[in-house]
């Protein structure tokens, strides 16, 4: 595993963190320097218009006095780079990223500089399709059309405190003659189009003569909006360990099929590939790889081949499940290597999602002599953990925690293979929650960042960036995609609630204040579209399920996400100091609360219609009642009758996976047995299948399909936040813990749930519904905690390390209320 040097430093205790994003004057200075060297480095090749997708290789040879101290290379390309120091790979990227706010690579290449001379190689691919960037077409999800350059600016400093620059210049050589060839355009992973024959010899290395290149000539910077540091850490490249070989095919014979495990059948259990290397290949032949674990990787070849051979690879979700044949629908794009002569080696420019790789000989004869997959993803460790009684909830919240480990990128993407796009309801209200609760990521000096926010941070200022002259902000970013999809009113609502969220979590203002016009602007075009019923008129809720999708009426769902959106932002206007939109807002999400239930009410059903579509309310909707719970619109006289036919529809066939992450939710929040039980009821009914599936991440949909999805996990959340019960009680600045198990009908739960003042341990025991709650507690340094037990105050005992607790009835959960400080605590409940 690589050890990666972030451009973003962290601090890994909560006291750094709540200033994390006020970066020091002298470090905010430094970055702006180099910034404003970096803005005026830009280069391209005169040769290569912009409009035109190419491969170009920029090359720079520096001499060193001796081995550096210290070398930090700062990178920016559009659309994308791989670079080489002196012939061995560095790193690739940059972070995806909207025109108007680029940010820049830092990468530590020290340790790749050696005395004497040295040679710079970056490869940029220029990603475009030569058409307008507004014309609606999919393009690619994670690549903006605009412009090509690079920009690099590298500062080194030697032993004895000497120091060298060196920035992007006309002094730069580079040539488009090269391996890389345009390709095929997908909506995710970017195939390779690769002729190992176009190669003028090994560019990347010291002793090349690029003498007959032509020279870079110098470019506008402002073609780009204002650089600055990547807020991300770089991603964490780990190859893949080991892969199996589950099918050979030779030429024409009948595929050599391997079981997936000793005993499967009558077949013998597939093998380690490196222990069945070197495999010749024909044309016609075809191998087929196990990753073991669904990934998101490149692939390398080492192999031999006569010069014109020719390979093919792809990528599968499924080969067991699929009759042993690779199932690669979702998985688009085929990458094409073509041989020149003798020992090579093959190394693919873009990651794909994949648990299976096919390896396919269409012409000439190849020799694999190595083939390796590189997992390349968010450098996230888990520290969050989860046991208890049942053995299919442990697998269920494991699915979880794999799937959002394999999407998370260089954003949260909704799937590691169909689209890999940044959207905005998967990360608000998935993917971000479980990464919040069971990882962490780098911090400064080796520490850990507990429930590490800077990819969420992310994804809320790329939606940001992406408000239109109407107002409104789009589903997902960057990309140029603009079709049923790009705009989603619901998502807008969650993007606003998710500020206000990551206000709470980090105790930052500065992302809120950057955000601050894009979110009037969007809550603007809502208070527009108030009826004379005081509803907003809009599509509804657009997720599949809802028997109201898409359709533009006064919907229920669509306004109940509206006045959530409009409270958040009171509160968000009243830590700006913006009282006048504070009063507005909070206004406006009061009206249209009273709204909703004088006008959306359904005495007879005891629950919300649907809408009111042509002055009529339509039927009521499971959609309504989950999501007017959720958003807090729901009056106290009505509350009981909501959550009643919410659980009477609990398992309906309406709801998709994604849509359990509220509903789960709506069920913790009503505090009674019979929500536990139906909770856990309806995770294992539903998820049961994904358990036992051979990718062993969550789909997208109850049916196989895309295999690896983010909407499928919300049970993780669930089983995490509210059975092992722990939680963040008011903003991170008050240091408090709110620990509240829901365990429904376990007798026994266990693990570590990640908060922003460090993980916490809890272990539960109930072996009998009506008996005692034992229970162990490990509250973090500088923390204290609420915990609320089940049972009346009256009725029940506590006692904590030995002695009877002080307790209170808590008003608004009816539990019992204990107060706990830091450390380690053991007690019990005694009925």
């Amino acid at each position: 595993m690589k050890k990666r040097t972030s451009s973003f430093i962290v601090g890994g205790t909560i006291a750094v963190s709540f200033f994390l994003f006020q970066t020091a004057s002298t470090g905010r200075a430094e970055e702006l320097t180099q910034a404003a060297a970096l803005q005026n480095s830009f280069i391209w090749l005169p040769s290569v218009p912009s409009g035109t997708q190419a491969y170009v290789v920029f090359r720079k040879a520096m001499q060193c006095k001796q081995t550096p101290q210290t070398a930090k290379l700062n990178v920016f390309t559009d659309s994308r780079y791989l670079m080489w120091i002196n012939g061995k790979y560095v790193d690739r990227g940059p972070c995806r990223f909207d025109p108007i706010g680029p940010e820049y690579d830092t990468l530590d290449v020290a340790q790749f500089l050696q005395p004497g001379q040295n040679v710079i190689a970056v490869l940029v691919h220029h990603y475009h399709d030569g058409k307008a960037a507004d014309n609606g077409d999919s393009f690619c999800g994670r690549i903006m059309r605009h412009a090509p350059g690079l920009a690099a600016l590298l500062e080194v400093t030697d032993a004895d405190g000497s120091k060298q620059s060196i920035r992007s210049d006309a002094t730069w050589r580079a040539s488009s003659k090269n391996r890389f060839g345009p390709g095929a355009f997908t909506w995710t992973s970017i195939p390779d189009n690769m002729d190992a024959r176009r190669d003028e010899g090994d560019w990347t290395s010291v002793s090349f003569d690029d003498s007959a290149w032509e020279k870079a000539a110098p470019i506008d910077g402002k073609q780009w909006g204002p650089l600055r540091a990547r807020r991300i850490p770089l991603l964490r490249e780990t190859e893949v360990e080991p892969l199996y070989l589950v099918q050979r095919q030779i030429g024409s014979a009948d595929p050599q099929n391997y079981a997936d495990k000793p005993g499967d059948g009558q077949r013998e259990a597939k093998p380690e590939i490196q222990k069945a290397l070197p495999i010749e290949l024909a044309a016609g032949s075809h191998v087929v790889i196990d990753a073991g674990r669904f990934v998101q990787a490149y692939s390398a070849i080492d192999m031999e081949a006569d010069e014109g051979s020719q390979l093919e690879l792809t990528y599968a979700q499924t080969f067991f499940g699929s009759g042993n044949k690779p199932d690669g629908w979702q998985c688009p794009g085929v990458s094409r290597y073509t041989a020149r002569q003798g020992r090579q080696t093959f190394v693919g420019g873009d990651t794909f999602g994949c648990k299976y790789m096919v390896v396919r000989c269409t012409a000439g004869t190849v020799r694999l002599l190595g083939i390796r997959l590189v997992d390349r993803v968010y450098p996230f460790d888990v520290v969050g953990k989860f046991s208890c009684n049942d053995p299919l909830l442990n697998a269920i919240w494991q699915l979880g925690v794999h799937t959002i480990q394999v999407v998370s990128e260089d954003a949260y993407v909704d799937c590691a293979t169909r689209e890999r796009v940044e959207w905005l309801g998967d990360a608000v209200m998935v993917s971000y929650p479980i990464s919040r609760l069971t990882m962490a990521g780098p911090g400064a000096d080796g520490k850990p960042y507990w429930s590490d926010p800077r990819l969420f941070g992310n994804t809320l200022r790329h939606m940001g960036q992406s408000v239109g002259p109407d107002g409104r902000v789009k589903a997902h970013h960057p990309s140029n995609r603009w079709d049923i999809h790009g705009y989603i009113e619901d998502y807008s609502c969650v993007w606003i609630s998710g500020i206000r969220t990551w206000q709470n979590n980090t105790g930052d203002l500065a992302l809120v204040r950057e955000m601050w016009p894009a979110v009037t602007a969007q809550l603007k075009w809502f208070l527009d579209r108030r009826t004379e019923r005081g509803l907003v008129l809009a599509r509804e809720f657009t997720f599949f399920g809802n028997p109201l999708a898409y359709k533009v009426c006064e919907g229920a769902t669509l306004n109940a996400f509206v006045a959530k959106a409009l409270a958040d932002s009171a509160q968000l206007a009243k830590l700006l100091g913006d009282s006048s939109r504070e009063c507005e807002y909070a206004e406006a999400s009061q009206a249209l609360t009273r709204a909703i239930n004088a006008n959306l009410w359904d005495e007879a059903a005891g629950t919300y219609s649907g809408s009111v579509t042509d002055g009529k309310q339509t039927p009521p909707t499971a959609h309504a009642a989950a999501i007017c719970l959720f958003c807090g619109v729901v009056p106290a006289e009505r509350l009981q009758k909501v959550e009643s036919y919410l659980l009477k529809n609990i398992g309906s066939n309406e709801f998709m996976p994604f849509q359990y992450a509220y509903c789960l939710e709506d069920l913790a929040q009503m505090n009674s047995d019979a929500a536990d039980f139906a909770a856990l009821d309806v995770i294992r009914r539903r998820w049961e299948s994904m358990s036992r599936f051979e990718t062993q991440t969550t789909w997208e949909a109850f049916g196989p399909g895309e295999n690896c999805h983010d909407m499928g996990s919300p049970p993780t959340i669930y089983l995490s936040r509210h059975v092992l019960g722990v939680g963040l009680d008011g903003p991170v600045a008050d240091r408090r813990l709110v620990i509240e198990p829901h365990l429904g009908d376990l007798k026994h739960a266990e693990g570590v749930v990640v908060t922003e003042l460090g993980p916490v341990s809890v272990s539960w025991d109930r072996p009998a519904a009506d008996g005692p709650l034992g229970f162990e507690l490990e509250i973090p340094n500088g923390a204290t905690a609420r915990l609320l037990l089940p049972g009346a105050s009256k009725d029940v005992r506590v006692t904590i390390d030995g002695q009877e607790a002080v307790k209170t009835n808590d008003a608004t959960t009816g539990r019992i209320s204990v107060e706990l400080g830091e450390g380690k605590h053991r007690g019990e409940t005694h009925p």
